[in-house]
């Protein structure tokens, strides 16, 4: 069953007149379950496509089908479907608030969504990830880079979604922790049977997590790679 089905999505920025198309008209399939990977060079339109599959970018054009929904340009997400998409950024110092413990970052979302045990659910966020829950009380800035990012990552798992988006999960990590938080990820994937849509410019990374994988160019998709294939995209 398909979880992401669009249809001819667009999106453009820049004034009337100057307007430059980001996404061209893309068409994207991905099934329940699956580890989707987007790759292409810089500016292709990966992580756009990614942030309007968040609901962060609102201001997209065609057909839309998430979570068994069907979405309207402009609306932002609510209910069910805001807590069954989350995402992971790329640079988990600048996604944590420098003045706020992890321990305040984990209980704020539960708190909006009124989920109750919230120190408990925190701190078995945290083992969930490889952390001792004994961090609840540091600032990002006294973190690793390494701890950061799974700070972020238990904050996406907390509302329990069914599509985990990762925008260059690993990028800013060392390569020895790069293999640590992939791991840890295609782990969490099994256990909490999510589907994972995942931007990385690394054929490594790709082929390491994704079952296919669509390549972009100029803000479209110009072809679905498959396992077997993926170490060559």
């Amino acid at each position: 069953m398909s979880l992401i089905h669009g249809e001819t999505l667009t999106v453009e920025f820049g004034a009337p007149g100057e307007r430059r198309r980001i996404l061209d008209a893309l068409d994207l399939e991905v099934v329940e379950g699956e580890s989707f990977g987007l790759v292409g060079r810089s500016g292709c339109g990966k992580s756009t496509l990614l942030r309007v599959l968040a609901g962060v970018n609102r201001t997209w054009t065609g057909k839309l089908r998430l979570l068994d929904r069907n979405l309207v340009p402009g609306q932002g997400f609510a209910g069910d479907l805001r807590r069954g998409v989350q995402m992971v950024f790329q640079d988990p110092y600048a996604s944590l608030h420098p003045r706020h413990t992890v321990g305040r970052a984990l209980a704020e979302p539960l708190s909006v969504h009124g989920v109750s045990g919230v120190d408990e659910r925190v701190a078995a966020a945290l083992c969930e990830v490889k952390l001792d829950p004994g961090l609840a009380g540091r600032l990002p800035r006294q973190l690793s880079g390494g701890q950061r990012q799974r700070v972020s990552i238990a904050r996406a798992l907390l509302l329990q979604p069914r599509l985990l988006l990762l925008d260059e999960p690993t990028a800013a990590l060392d390569l020895s922790v790069q293999a640590e938080i992939l791991n840890l990820l295609n782990q969490l994937k099994r256990e909490h049977a999510m589907t994972l849509v995942l931007v990385s410019h690394d054929p490594d990374v790709i082929a390491h997590m994704c079952d296919r994988a669509a390549e972009m160019d100029a803000g479209r998709i110009v072809r679905i790679v498959g396992r077997s294939e993926l170490r060559r995209v």
